[in-house]
């Protein structure tokens, strides 16, 4: 191989490399101090990158924090399985994410305040969105899954119901299986079909 391209074979794996321990160092900054209260030096002192490398591949704080987010809604996302005629199941595999990645719950909880209209301008996650509330229309259609309720708005109440169970439960240690258990009874009551 050509050294000139073993030698850009490098610089792309470092380049990597340095986004990837800027965005893990970004997300424990942000995660404890929310975007106002996070710094950028100290984001560059844990990636062991220089602030310009971080400007040079972010832009700013802000999109570096838009970057954080953007990143782990969409690790989320891959990790839960959504079947619209069983959104009980959905709303504990969210609450499993959250459980098994407490920083991410402190990151939305900061977006909500700082950053609300975020997650309407990332495309792939209010593509996901619009899915799964266009499969939720059809499971009511289909009298799967109760029509009380629009179905974007029913979403937004599971949504809220899964975060919910966990902003008032505290540390991970503390959100235990019975909570789990009881998210997964409330979406039931508000999402199965009446009976007869």
């Amino acid at each position: 191989m050509p050294e000139r391209a073993v030698a850009g074979t490098v610089a792309v794996r470092d380049a990597t490399a340095t986004r990837q321990r800027i965005l893990e160092a970004a997300t424990v900054e942000f995660a404890a101090a929310g975007l106002a209260g996070g710094r950028i030096g100290r984001i560059a002192e844990r990636a062991r990158a220089n602030q310009r490398m971080i400007y040079a591949y972010y832009g700013s704080k802000d999109e570096l924090f838009d970057a954080v987010l953007e990143h782990h809604i969409l690790l989320a996302q891959d990790a839960v399985d959504f079947d619209a005629t069983d959104l009980p199941g959905y709303a504990q595999q969210v609450f499993d994410v959250y459980r098994a990645n407490p920083h991410f719950l402190r990151l939305t909880l900061w977006q909500a305040l700082e950053r609300p209209e975020l997650l309407i301008a990332v495309a792939p996650v209010v593509r996901t969105m619009t899915d799964k509330i266009a499969a939720i229309a059809r499971a009511q259609a289909a009298g799967q899954v109760s029509a009380a309720l629009p179905a974007d708005r029913l979403f937004d109440h599971i949504l809220a119901l899964a975060n919910g169970s966990l902003n008032v439960i505290g540390q991970p240690s503390s959100w235990t299986d019975a909570q789990r258990h009881d998210l997964g009874v409330s979406v039931a009551l508000l999402t199965d079909p009446p009976r007869g």
